[in-house]
């Protein structure tokens, strides 16, 4: 997740792009990668290519191996429709070299299983030029979740002048594995932390400072311990041999062949980038503190229509509509190491599917890493209205606190709302404010200050239908009692373990039995909300 870049050049070379950057996992394996355009390189001339017009092979000069395409002087055309999945982001890339002509456009258009257009880009609309490279252009997007086949559309009018073509690719990294099962019990893992006495699987990163010995917090103060593991919930730590519980914190002895990590170790300074994902270990346990902070809540009749269909068991289709996070980075599954924890949003929707004991309940996942809320609004129309929400769940802000202010991103919000009711005026939404960052990856305040304004913009968007969940104050209060690097993957993606938090409180505002917690007692002092600054 990072800031996108895209710049406008002249000349006769030129190079398109978008960037979203994708992060890698400390422990995670590569992603199988799918590569679809036969025949990219044209190596075995036009095979797979449907051509038309003024359209040869050239040999004398090719862009990249023995044979490049050649569109023009006259108009011509190079087509070709494959098969693909959905549910993966993919990266468009091309080889284009033009000679006296402002006369062509590269498209690609997303098509449902009928044939029908769902979604399409092209260099008139959502392609955009990059400096970076003369001749090279690259695409990453999220497809459409109807996208059943992709075609790509090369093309040459009658102007003077002509397009040098090569290398034409499109791959799709089996990232969003869903063939990947979790290793886990999810109705377990969907109990939520803040209520009841019990917690599984707790994320504590153990960590060493000056040669001390490795040591982590948990949120509660055990009574009992039930169960210390790996992070992929293989193997079983024992007490004494691997830790020694010493109030709220574990310590690692000697003998410990637990997860550790030396402070020392980890990268430092602005913007340094720790991935400690997969380095956890989780902890399971019984507990007398209580959660005195505000309990996610039910939302009740502020969602009527979402819920009036969950109770009668009406079909109804949910829209997750966000960033990185949104889509599932640092999550497990997607990192492709155990405990496979599926993306949040299907952690919710499994949990509805359960709860009010109804399988015809859709998701779809528009989430796009690398996005931002200037994409959400401009996309809203084909990724999010064009499915017939009932619900959206719209999750943006962790690019946006970069450099966009708290009223544009709220403004932002706000046209995702009216596009997607314009198609469906009972269309109903859950906000979703950003985690906080790990307070060390930044000393920018501004930073700091503008996730917590996103969250005051969407709670004031708030009314019949729009509903809000505070991510970033729970965060907070998460990050008081434990640390940040606890719960996160890296400096902004959360785990397994927050992603859990995402998931329990979005299922809370969408069912009857998040009963409020119990009276509060005197509230343990390493409850209590830090301020702000302190926390940084």
């Amino acid at each position: 997740m990072a800031r996108a870049w895209s710049a406008l050049v002249g000349g006769t070379s030129v190079v398109i792009g978008f960037s979203g950057w994708l992060l890698a996992f400390a422990g995670a394996a590569e992603p199988p990668s799918s590569q679809f355009v036969s025949n990219g390189g044209f190596e075995q001339g036009l095979q797979a290519w449907r051509a038309t017009g003024d359209v040869r092979l050239e040999t004398n000069r090719p862009l990249a191996g023995k044979i490049s395409v050649r569109l023009g002087p006259g108009p011509g055309s190079l087509t070709q429709r494959f098969q693909i999945g959905s549910g993966n982001p993919l990266t468009f890339s091309a080889l284009v070299e033009t000679e006296k002509t402002n006369g062509w456009t590269v498209a690609l258009r997303f098509l449902d299983h009928d044939g029908h257009e769902v979604l399409g880009v092209s260099t008139s609309d959502g392609l955009e030029r990059d400096k970076r490279d003369a001749r090279q252009f690259r695409h990453y997007m999220q497809a459409h979740p109807l996208t059943e086949s992709i075609e790509i559309d090369i093309a040459k009018d009658p102007s003077p002048g002509t397009l040098l073509v090569d290398d034409v690719r499109l791959d799709m990294p089996d990232e969003n594995a869903a063939n990947l099962p979790p290793a886990c019990d999810l109705d377990e893992a969907m109990q939520p932390f803040w209520r009841g006495r019990r917690v599984s699987h707790e994320a504590v990163l153990m960590v060493s400072h000056d040669g001390e010995p490795a040591a982590g917090r948990l949120l509660f103060q055990p009574t009992r311990i039930l169960s210390v593991q790996d992070y992929g919930l293989v193997t079983n730590y024992l007490p004494a041999t691997d830790y020694i519980l010493h109030g709220r914190t574990l310590i690692c002895p000697a003998s410990s062949r637990m997860s550790q990590v030396r402070a020392e170790d980890l990268p430092k300074g602005e913007l340094a980038w720790p991935t400690v994902g997969g380095q956890q270990v989780m902890v399971s346990y019984e507990h007398d503190d209580r959660w005195d902070h505000p309990a996610p809540e039910f939302a009740g009749d502020g969602l009527p229509v979402v819920l009036g269909k969950l109770k009668s068991r009406a079909p109804i289709t949910v829209v997750a509509y966000g960033d990185s996070i949104t889509h599932g980075l640092g999550e497990s599954r997607l990192s492709r190491i155990r405990p496979f924890l599926p993306p949040w949003p299907e952690l919710v929707v499994g949990q509805l599917k359960r709860i009010y004991q109804d399988d015809a309940i859709r998701l779809y996942n528009s989430a796009q890493s690398g996005a931002d809320s200037t994409w959400g609004a401009r996309y809203a129309q084909s990724m999010v209205a064009s499915l017939h929400p009932d619900l959206v769940i719209v999750a943006f802000g962790q690019n946006d606190f970069w450099g966009i202010p708290a009223r544009v991103f709220a403004d932002h919000i706000a046209q995702i709302i009216q596009t997607v009711r314009k198609e469906n005026a009972r269309a109903e939404f859950l906000l979703v404010s950003p985690l906080r960052f790990d307070p060390a990856y930044s000393t920018n305040a501004q930073y700091w200050q503008l996730v917590g304004e996103y969250g005051a913009g969407l709670k004031a968007l708030t009314g019949p239908g729009v509903q809000f969940i505070d991510m970033t104050k729970l965060s907070e209060w998460v990050y008081a009692a434990k640390r940040a690097k606890d719960c996160m993957n890296d400096p902004l993606h959360p785990n397994d373990y927050f992603a859990r938090w995402y998931a329990q409180s979005l299922v809370a505002a969408l069912s009857p039995e998040s009963e409020p917690p119990e009276p509060p007692s005197a509230q343990p002092a390493h409850l209590k909300p830090r301020q702000t600054a302190d926390s940084r």
